[in-house]
């Protein structure tokens, strides 16, 4: 799913838009990506000449965490 994400000079994010949106026509900096699964849109690396966006993993969900001790328990029990 694309994302416009805008942001500052120094790639601090104020706004982002999922979806159907309209392209800022003013002087805003704006960048559009596709966020890759598992990640999340921490900021933009303004010091190059294209900005890039910056990805971090997201967090394990309390379902995942649970899952991975459920597993981890069962294995236990098979040995």
């Amino acid at each position: 799913m694309k994302l416009l994400t805008i942001y500052d000079n120094n790639g601090k994010i104020y706004s982002q838009l999922y979806g159907d949106y309209p392209i800022p026509e003013s002087d805003l900096k704006f960048l559009e990506t596709e966020i890759p699964e598992g990640k999340t849109l921490s900021r933009i690396d303004t010091t190059l000449i294209t900005p890039i966006p910056v990805y971090e993993e997201l967090p394990p969900t309390d379902i995942e965490k649970v899952n991975t001790q459920m597993t981890a328990i069962l294995k236990g029990m098979i040995v």
